[in-house]
C-alpha cells in the first residue's frame, strides 16, 4: 500500500501555496526564481510574505513537476506552438511547450510540460521523480 500523499501549506492574505514533496523532482526553479522565498536553509523553506502573491503565482506557474500550486487555481497550459528545452544543472532535462513521447510499445502519451530523468536512477524512469536530489551522482 503506498503512503498518503503528504500536502504543505503556506498562505499569506491573499494566496495559499500547496507543495507536495513527494511530487517534487528538485529543479531548483523555486529556489532560483524567489529566493527570498523558497530557500532549503531556513525552516520552513517557503517563506510566502518574501515576495508579492503575483510573483509568488507566477513562479508557481512554472513548477515542472507541478508540485508547487496554488489552491483554488488550476492553471491552463498556454499553446504558443513553440517547444522550450531547459537543461537543469544536476537535474532533469525539462521540456515545455507540448511533446509527444512514444514508449518502447510504442504508446503515444503527450504531455504539456515533461521532466526527463538525465541520472537514471528514477524510480518513473525516463520521467524524472527527483531521486537525483537524493543520491550524488
Amino acid at each position: 500500500m503506498s503512503e498518503p500523499a503528504i500536502v504543505k501549506e503556506y498562505s499569506n492574505d491573499e494566496i495559499t501555496v500547496l507543495w507536495k514533496p513527494q511530487q517534487c523532482i528538485h529543479s531548483g526553479i523555486c529556489l532560483r526564481g524567489l529566493p527570498q522565498v523558497f530557500d532549503l536553509k531556513r525552516k520552513p523553506w517557503v517563506d510566502i510574505k518574501g515576495a508579492s502573491s503575483e510573483e509568488i503565482v507566477k513562479l508557481v506557474k512554472d513548477c515542472p513537476s507541478k508540485a508547487l500550486s496554488i489552491k483554488g487555481v488550476k492553471f491552463k497550459e498556454v499553446d504558443n506552438s513553440s517547444t522550450e528545452v531547459n537543461l537543469i544543472p544536476h537535474g532533469p532535462l525539462i521540456i515545455r511547450g507540448g511533446a509527444t513521447v512514444k514508449d518502447r510499445k510504442d504508446e503515444t502519451v503527450h504531455h504539456e510540460t515533461v521532466s526527463f530523468c538525465r541520472c537514471g536512477r528514477s524510480g518513473k524512469y525516463p520521467y524524472c521523480d527527483g531521486t537525483h536530489a537524493q543520491k550524488k551522482i
